[in-house]
């Protein structure tokens, strides 16, 4: 990847402006003969998880476009419809090509992190676990974001902290047995690090996984969604069987009254030099919602609509997208449920996790296994009457992605979901010269750099 000025210096710089801080290592180079201290640890996991964080808002708003789930209406810049709906193939050159570089740059801070934890001598062996767990944990979450992404085409997954190199892409299987070892890696980490704390505070979307042991939840959280995703591709019963495991180890509450949004956030706040929830409608009004979310919506015994639309979609003036319907299509709808600009944003939710579990026991054609979770989010987070049985896997797979598509609206999941169990072909067609994108494409740059390079080391199948 090419070498660019990390998050972590930011995070470093806005954590005190003394003079005594503006001294800033290269985190990008960190070596273990570098001073490391307490602050720095903490600049370093707070440099991770803001870089992250903003790499989630572009994910969500992204694949919320390419998944029909939202539309980016800015009055003054029809690209953001075109290019990711109107133009074939996608233009790698800006626009449609992110989820790159920042993930990629903040693995390389992750494994920075940790060589500045293994040289930290006032670190014990619990302490140091602790990091390796965290910032592994971190670094798979970023990778994986990249390959869902990209799927076919394949990823990097190794990376040269040292030399700065490119190394070669590897397939989706690889890439994804490749995060599942780092997440079991990371889980081995936390465990060992047992009832230490981490040397450094985690921000407050982070409360009740801000220990090694419960932030250990949260990974096999992750786990288990890495192991559904495989299962669904490649890895078939093997994986959906270790997804049940890593549930089993998670925070997955599905007992009666359990809280379906406890989980763990990205958070914002309007402190000076900290970000706002880009997402919401007072900081991006031209987030909109795709009108289908509507009209496939199904209805409560009393006839209203599924509870979800109800508390997550609200009415507006009909907005068309720049350019008028030649363009994009008509949309009366917007998102109700990032109200404020510091809103936080899920990145894994116990109602996730349900449906994770339902998901994986379709995925094992454990059919009535999998009708009690479905009915549990169906009935109360949608306020729908329960199924009855699934006729056929096929109708438990559609049933689940209902489920899913609603419970997880606009959180950065439909696009991957149909795509993953061949329903891509759903997803509706404004207008006549629109098109469902399968990937996003690699970077115009990482191409380029790579095109003189031995042909291993080139980009497959996806540059021009």
């Amino acid at each position: 990847m090419i070498r660019r000025l990390t998050a972590l210096t930011a995070a470093a710089l806005l954590a005190g402006c003394g003079a005594d801080r503006l001294n800033i290592p290269n985190f990008n180079e960190a070596s273990t003969d570098q001073p490391v201290d307490r602050p720095l640890l903490q600049n370093l996991a707070s440099g991770i998880l803001a870089e992250q964080r903003g790499g989630m808002l572009g994910l969500v708003s992204n694949v919320g476009i390419f998944g029909r789930e939202s539309y980016l209406y800015t009055s003054s810049e029809p690209r953001n419809t075109t290019l990711f709906l109107g133009t074939f193939p996608l233009d790698n050159s800006g626009f449609t090509n992110g989820q790159w570089d920042p993930r990629f740059r903040n693995a390389r801070n992750a494994i920075a992190f940790v060589r500045a934890a293994d040289a930290a001598t006032f670190l014990s062996d619990a302490e140091k676990n602790a990091v390796r767990g965290f910032a592994n944990t971190m670094r798979a979450l970023d990778l994986f974001y990249v390959i869902a992404t990209r799927d076919t085409i394949g990823i990097p997954t190794a990376i040269d902290i040292v030399n700065n190199q490119p190394q070669p892409f590897v397939t989706r299987d690889s890439a994804y047995r490749f995060i599942s070892g780092i997440l079991d890696s990371a889980a081995t980490q936390l465990t060992a690090a047992g009832t230490t704390a981490f040397p450094f505070t985690l921000p407050p979307g982070f409360a009740g996984f801000n220990t090694p042991a419960t932030f250990r939840q949260f990974n096999r959280g992750i786990a288990a969604r890495v192991h559904v995703y495989r299962g669904s591709l490649d890895c078939g019963n093997a994986c959906f069987t270790a997804a049940l495991t890593a549930l089993g180890e998670s925070f997955l509450n599905a007992a009666p009254g359990a809280d379906l949004r406890r989980g763990v956030f990205h958070t914002f706040s309007t402190a000076s030099g900290d970000a706002l929830n880009t997402l919401s409608a007072p900081v991006t009004p031209d987030q909109l919602a795709h009108p289908s979310i509507r009209t496939d919506a199904q209805l409560q015994l009393n006839g209203t609509r599924d509870n979800r639309f109800i508390t997550k979609i609200r009415s507006i003036a009909t907005r068309n997208a720049p350019g008028g319907i030649t363009v994009g299509g008509p949309t009366d709808v917007a998102f109700a449920f990032y109200p404020e600009q510091t809103t936080p944003v899920p990145i894994l939710r116990n109602e996730e996790l349900i449906l994770l579990r339902a998901e994986a026991n379709i995925g094992l054609n454990q059919l009535a296994a999998a009708l009690p979770d479905i009915n549990y989010i169906r009935t109360t987070a949608g306020l729908l009457p329960p199924i009855a049985s699934f006729a056929t896997r096929d109708a438990a797979i559609d049933a689940l992605l209902y489920e899913k598509r609603y419970s997880l609206l606009w959180e950065g999941h439909r696009w991957f979901d149909v795509r993953r169990w061949g329903r891509l072909l759903t997803l509706p067609l404004d207008i006549p010269t629109h098109f469902r994108a399968r990937v996003m494409p690699v970077p115009q740059s990482e191409c380029l750099t790579r095109s003189t390079l031995p042909t291993e080391l080139r980009v497959p199948r996806s540059c021009p």
